[in-house]
């Protein structure tokens, strides 16, 4: 057996069983012994203990159980507690040097035709508080073009500016003086035995221009500029202009309408006075004030601006005239940071000015009749995409009605033509743009523009002279920082010219020019280097002005220094 205890019950068992053992085997040896056979009976009596009964019965006791009335209270108290800060040192973040910045550049060149080039900058370096420049360059050339006469021109140009920072505006501002000398050339001396007439021309031109301008971080404050600029322009031929701009800008955001989150309100306003005069013109004064208030605001992906452009036009011995065009834009984001379109109609007018004739053509003659130019209206669109993070590209398409657009032609009073005088026409003008840039990095990069204009005129036969293609490319490439080489590739083609031959109008052929230059810089040090410059590598006899052909190749080399 495997247990170790066994009840009382058992063991009194066991211990009756034990007598009766060894009786048994007492008579089992003498049986051996004796053969005897011995046969035990006894009684079995069994017992039982005594029973106790449980003298108690259940009783349920049918009583309520009160839940105790518990109340506490909090009593706060406030202990006094201090915190001391302790000063932590600010950061000072270590990043590269400061750039050595030099005050002063000086360029110095010769080149072919008897050709001197002098330029110079000098700057302000860093300051929060002002910045300043001055400008000053000369170019020249007495070299002579085969069969034409005197070529010779000079240019001249000093420009002094700065600006000053306020707390909440800036105020800045420029004094200018430029001298260029020209000689109507556009003429074959051997057509004209005898002719002896005086070709130089010149113009002269001093002014300023100034402004303040606010410059508030909160949004909602009212920006305000104001703008005044003069200048002062006379020729060789005793012409003078004299002509005063005031401009006034303001903007504000606001919130006026609830589909947007906000609205910008401005108006911009000008005062052009113009007065001309001169030996062989009567004076002529002229004004025009105008006015552009508009409203731009945004709603997800697009951006809206409304408003218009009314200007009133009055002149000496004149009427007083109201122009007014339309000013409506809208461009939407198609794609963030990749593709936007835009589409809109807007209009103006414009006063011809002779510096603005001269600065185009410097081969007119001193007495050109001005007028204002208006634009009615002009319906664009076009597309801004950035293709890849290295190419941007860029598309637009105009339609415009033009009164009183100016058209180049030849003037028939003097004998030999070479002056230049103007016309106006109403004409529709249709143009296609486009642009490529590829920037490979900062070293490498590429720019292409074409520009395509179709003219329809309502008296005149031809948009004489104006372009009607125009196409740049051009290339920049830094070897090391060491070597800079630049490549620009030019190609135009302007409608044909007009002449009048015995009473007779004579359409020439329309004139195209193709122009290749090219310079490359090579970089001693940081403050001294080399340069050469080749144009017109083909050598191609081209006009930019009908009868006015342009040099032949031409090289200029020579130095920069910075101090």
């Amino acid at each position: 057996m495997s247990k170790k205890y066994f009840n009382k019950m058992h063991l009194s068992r066991m211990v009756l069983m034990i007598p009766l053992v060894f009786i048994s085997f007492n008579v089992f040896c003498q049986l051996d012994d004796n053969r005897n056979e011995v046969t035990v009976v006894a009684a079995y009596e069994p017992t039982i203990s005594d029973a106790f009964k449980i003298n108690f019965s259940p009783v349920i006791k049918d009583t309520v159980f009160e839940k105790p009335q518990l109340s506490y209270s909090i009593q706060s108290v406030k202990i006094p507690t201090s915190f001391q800060i302790e000063p932590i040192k600010a950061a000072k973040i270590v990043g590269e040097p400061i750039t050595k910045l030099y005050k002063n550049l000086v360029k110095v060149g010769l080149g072919t035709y008897t050709t001197p080039y002098f330029e110079f900058f000098s700057n302000s370096v860093r300051s929060k508080s002002y910045a300043y420049g001055i400008h000053a360059k000369h170019l020249s050339s007495s070299g002579k073009i085969t069969g034409y006469g005197n070529s010779g021109f000079a240019d001249n140009e000093i420009n002094i500016n700065g600006k000053y920072y306020l707390k909440k505006a800036a105020l800045d501002g420029e004094v200018f003086f430029n001298h260029n000398i020209v000689h109507y050339y556009g003429y074959k001396p051997a057509d004209f035995p005898g002719f002896s007439e005086d070709t130089k021309q010149y113009y002269a031109l001093f002014g300023f221009n100034s402004s303040y301008s606010s410059n508030y971080t909160d949004s909602t404050k009212l920006n305000h500029q104001f703008t005044l600029g003069f200048y002062n322009l006379s020729d060789n031929y005793s012409r003078h202009e004299n002509n005063i701009k005031l401009g006034v800008n303001l903007d504000k955001e606001l919130h006026l309408f609830d589909f947007t989150d906000k609205q910008l309100i401005g108006i911009k306003t000008q005062l052009d006075y113009n007065n001309n005069g001169g030996s062989l013109i009567p004076t002529v004064n002229s004004t025009l004030l105008k006015l552009n208030p508009y409203i731009t605001t945004e709603f997800n992906a697009f951006n809206f601006l409304v408003g218009f452009d009314a200007t009133i036009a009055s002149a000496s011995g004149g009427t007083t005239e109201l122009y007014l065009s339309p000013d409506l834009e809208a461009s939407m984001i198609v794609v963030p940071k990749v593709l936007n379109v835009y589409a809109g109609i807007s209009g103006g007018v414009h006063q011809n000015t002779f510096k603005s004739i001269s600065d185009e053509n410097p081969f007119i003659k001193t007495n050109v009749p001005l007028a204002l130019t208006d634009e009615k209206f002009r319906i664009f669109g076009g597309i801004n995409t950035s293709l890849t993070k290295s190419i941007d590209f860029n598309a637009g398409i105009s339609d415009a009605t033009i009164d009183n657009e100016p058209f180049y032609v030849n003037d028939t009073n003097n004998i030999t033509h070479n002056k230049f005088t103007l016309v106006y026409d109403k004409v529709n003008l249709f143009e296609l743009s486009a642009g490529l840039l590829y920037k490979y990095d900062e070293k490498f990069n590429i720019a292409i523009t074409a520009n395509f204009y179709k003219y329809t005129t309502t008296r005149e036969l031809k948009a004489w002279q104006k372009p009607s293609f125009e196409a740049t490319l051009s290339l920049h490439y830094n070897i090391s920082n060491k070597i800079i080489c630049n490549a620009d590739v030019f190609m135009i083609s302007r409608l044909s010219p007009k002449t009048i031959e015995a009473g007779q109008i004579k359409v020439k052929d329309a004139t195209k020019a193709f122009d290749v230059n090219l310079g490359v810089e090579y970089r001693y040090s940081k403050i001294l280097s080399a340069f050469i410059k080749l144009n017109n590598l083909g050598a191609v006899r081209y006009q930019d002005w009908y009868n006015y052909p342009n040099q032949r190749f031409s090289l200029m080399g020579g130095f920069t220094y910075a101090f």
